[in-house]
């Protein structure tokens, strides 16, 4: 038989300030929705309530990617993840999101799905929050009092749930400017070449000297704990000369961080396994690239 989706009402704002307007009268019985494809399927499959729909993807303001003053990227949050993922722009100054994005899903998800939904869903499994981290992105929230700036760092505070507060919207993503000599690479390992969750995610971003020393390191890792996490015993064992062995101590390091559950997609310590294996893939395929940038 087939699922109905139980929602009452349906809104398709045109302004930002008739969805804060939505959202406030509605209150918890309202979802916003974007691209739909984790909210549709949480009202459908499990259980999530939802008494009316929210769209906001109509909403000009809130799509698009377009330059920050410091040379930064902004990326609104209705953003589809098949823009990300072949945007020049992105590529240039964060191509380890760009490769994120393109993890996710099937072409058809990635044209439909959005990047503020990836990262608003707050799933521990999310493909673009590893890359995030490390790029010290940060979340540009609106409210009808006015935006307020939170660093993706700060944003989640467990599964499914971020500091958003009710009647607020996420509008976009700001990604600073990386520093030159930086190189960036995201890995995932899931049972299927594509179109599967992330058993374990990693990201990395090194910023390298001319000599080739790392003089900082950014480590994220995706599915092993309640939230995306930065690894920052394994960044600090990056520093300096990039070797066998302290990628090994990394490696080392980033597994005992992590905090990962046994599911039916992966034990906990098949999961701290990969995490180790991953991260000495993610620093060799980073440093194997020409350009450096993010």
């Amino acid at each position: 038989m087939q699922k109905y989706l139980p929602f009452r009402d349906y809104f398709a704002p045109r302004t930002q300030e008739e969805a804060l307007q939505l959202v406030r009268e509605q209150g918890p019985a309202g979802r916003v929705l974007a691209g739909g494809t984790d909210l549709l399927i949480a009202m459908r499959e499990k259980g999530l309530h939802a008494e009316c729909l929210i769209n906001i993807k109509r909403i000009a303001d809130l799509g698009g990617i377009g330059s920050l003053p410091d040379g930064g990227l902004r990326i609104g949050a209705t953003t589809t993840l098949y823009e990300v993922e072949t945007s020049a722009a992105v590529r240039r100054a964060s191509s380890v999101l760009s490769e994120a994005a393109g993890t996710i899903g099937s072409v058809q998800i990635r044209n439909l799905g959005t990047i503020g939904g990836n990262v608003a869903n707050a799933s521990p499994a999310a493909d673009t929050t590893p890359a995030l981290l490390v790029l010290d992105a940060e979340m540009e929230i609106l409210s009808a009092s006015g935006t307020r700036i939170v660093a993706a760092e700060r944003f989640f505070t467990g599964p499914g749930k971020t500091v958003m507060e009710q009647g607020e919207i996420l509008a976009a993503i700001r990604i600073p400017p990386s520093a030159p000599g930086t190189r960036t690479a995201y890995i995932k390992f899931g049972p299927r070449q594509a179109m599967d969750i992330a058993v374990v995610g990693v990201a990395v971003a090194l910023k390298l000297d001319g000599d080739g020393s790392c003089r900082d390191a950014r480590v994220a890792l995706g599915a092993v704990a309640p939230t995306p996490m930065r690894a920052r015993r394994a960044e600090v064992a990056l520093i300096g000369a990039i070797d066998e062995r302290s990628v090994e101590k990394a490696a080392e390091e980033a597994c005992g961080e992590a905090k990962p559950i046994s599911d039916v997609r992966a034990s906990g310590s098949y999961r701290r396994h990969l995490v180790g294996i991953l991260l000495k893939r993610a620093v060799k395929l980073a440093l194997a690239r020409e350009h450096a940038a993010a």
